[in-house]
Parts: C-alpha cells; structure tokens; sequence
C-alpha cells in the first residue's frame, strides 16, 4: 500500500481550536442572498442537491451582496486562521512569543504571496519561523506529519492550522455554463481550526499517533482543481476571478477508496476498527456517517459528522471537527478517534490516531 507514517511516535495535544465567519446561513437564506444572480430554475436545483446532501448550513466570509466580491474585512483567511491559533493557545495556556513554529494549510489562500501563513503570523504578531501548504482535504494529515519531525529535534510547541474561504471563489453567474458550480454553492463552507502539538510530556495527556499519509492519485487526473473557463484546466494569471472545478463521477469512485485506504493504513500500525472507539472521516456532505456504516460497515452511531450545519470546510474541516468533539463533552477519558481523511485534488489519504485525555 502507498503509504508513508510517522511510526508509533505520538504528539501531545496542548491545545485546540476554531473560527467560524458570522451566524450560521441555511440553504434558503444562502440561495434568497444570490437569488438576483442565480439563473430561473437554479435555486430549485440547488436546494435538491442540499437536500441530497445532507446540508442544512454553513458559514459564509462573503456578504453576498455581488456575484463576485471579496470576504468581509474581519473573516479574511488569515484573520479566522488567527482566531484559531489563538483559542487553541489559550486552551493550552501558551502565549504566541511561546510557539517555536507555524504550519498553515490551505486551498484558498488570501492571496498568491505572501503566503496566507504569512499573513496569519501578522495577525498573531508572531516573529517565528513559518510554512504555509497549499493542499486541501488532507492537508492537516502532511501538517501533523511535518509537525512530528520538527517536534522531534526539539522545536516546540508548533502550531497547525487550516483556514478556506472558498466561497470567494463562486460566481454564481456561472451557473449558467457550468450546473455542478451548484454543487460547490450549497456544499461548501468557510472557517478555519488550530492545534498546537509537543512531545508527550504527561502519558495521561491527550495526543496524536499512528500518523499516515499517501495517495492513490499517480499519473491520474485531478479530481479537483483550480480551474478556468469552465474545464479542468489550471488557472492562469489573468485567466479571470478563480473557481473550482470538480470530477464529480471522479470523486465518488474514488471517495470510499481513499477511506479504505486510511483504515488500511491505521490496521498496518496496528490499530483495529474493534479498538477505536469514534471515527472521523473526511466531512464531504451531512451524510457521511450512513455512507460509512453502508460502505465500511462501521458503526453510524460512532462516525462524526459536522459537514450537514458546517458543510465541507477543506483543509480547516479536521480540525474543527476534531475541536468541536473535543469540546462537546462527549468523549471520555481514553477515547480513541480515528481520523480519515481523503482529497479529491490528486487522490490522497490521511490521518492519525487521537487518544482523549487530559487537558
């Protein structure tokens, strides 16, 4: 199996966080906010699709007010991927000047360059060395496994974060040409979630093992991208506002691949399905804990699933999740969460094994 782990080396959690932009919107507000720029018919279609998703609402960093417009001058990208960082510090009882490195992850970016980590370090006045991947789905999976090298000679705590504000990124003019542009308009969301990480200094502690990453994707086609003109075509400078374009039949032939892939990744260090006591896949519609019990035979009861009043947050949507389920009370002492994450860019899966204790 193509998979690259961080062994049975573990990382202590110090802290979590998350920021989400504005009240929650439902699928009816979002589609009444654009309905002077959405086509005749589409707001019927779109609710279908919500429907079928299972997403009731998300957030949202854009006003709505114009078919293509920036986000609202406090829900930038580096500014929710700042307020995240800073709850999950607060959590861990850390000051910034205390962090020693900070990893960013994100598909949509505040712009080109500086990088939006960049841009976060300013926000948090923070002076430290920074890096900044640009990955989506799974990119809090290569975040924790560059995390667990740097902890490794010393250099803690670190801070991982990731942030999208994707909803930037749709014109709902283009609706007209491209139909599945419904599809990105109710499913996805915007916000950002943190974790700071160190060595285990307490074996009572919360923390990540069993880190793994790999891909199924090698010389195939994107399933997701950057796109212009409406195709799977990379963007180009100058090429008009950004969007993305999906493979959708791509997508749904190789979702339950990846997540197979990550539980196969988990057994190969010795983790079994019958020790994990909660499951947290990949958040990619409300409906994922029937498409696990249906598909993996895992227990629906034990999948979280936070995509049907988030939608699907990216890169941010792991650690939300996880800091959301952190602090909901519903895990006990020695708890075992198995992350699964998957995306649809080239094909990657990834994940670790988060132990609950104390805080």
């Amino acid at each position: 199996m193509p998979a690259s782990s961080g062994g049975t080396a573990a990382l202590q959690v110090l802290g979590s966080g998350s920021s989400l932009p504005g009240p929650p919107l439902s699928t009816s507000e979002l589609l009444t906010k654009l309905a002077s720029h959405l086509p005749v018919g589409a707001a019927a279609v779109a609710r279908r699709i919500a429907r079928r998703l299972g997403i009731d609402t998300r957030h949202v960093a854009r006003a709505l007010s114009e078919p293509v417009e920036g986000v609202r001058p406090n829900d930038a990208a580096p500014q929710l991927a700042a307020r995240a960082v800073a709850t999950a510090l607060e959590q861990a009882w850390l000051d910034v000047s205390q962090l020693q490195f900070l990893i960013g992850h994100t598909a949509t970016p505040h712009m080109p360059l500086p990088s939006n980590t960049a841009w976060t370090a300013d926000v948090l006045r923070y002076a430290g060395p920074h890096v900044e991947l640009r990955q989506a789905c799974t990119g809090f999976a290569a975040a924790a496994l560059i995390a667990n090298g740097l902890i490794a000679t010393s250099m803690s705590p670190v801070a991982l974060v990731g942030s999208e504000t994707g909803s930037v990124f749709l014109d709902p003019r283009r609706v007209i040409d491209e139909p599945d542009q419904l599809v990105n308009l109710v499913q996805m969301g915007d916000g950002a979630g943190a974790m700071i990480l160190g060595p285990v200094l307490d074996p009572a502690a919360s923390r990540l093992e069993c880190l793994y990453f790999g891909s199924l994707g090698l010389g195939r086609a994107p399933g997701l991208m950057q796109s212009a003109g409406g195709s799977l075509q990379p963007q180009v400078q100058g090429g008009g506002p950004p969007h993305f374009a999906h493979d959708f039949v791509q997508i749904r032939k190789s979702g339950l691949d990846l997540l197979r892939a990550g539980l196969d990744a988990a057994e190969a260090q010795g983790v079994t399905r019958d020790s994990v006591d909660w499951f947290l896949p990949h958040q990619a519609n409300g409906r994922m804990a029937a498409v696990c019990a249906e598909h993996l035979q895992l227990p629906a009861q034990r999948v979280v699933c936070d995509a049907n009043v988030l939608g699907n947050l990216g890169s941010a949507a792991i650690w939300v999740s996880l800091d959301r389920l952190r602090r909901s009370g519903r895990l006990a002492l020695g708890d075992r969460v198995l992350v699964l994450g998957a995306e649809a860019t080239k094909f990657m899966f990834g994940g670790f094994l988060y132990v609950h204790g104390r805080s």
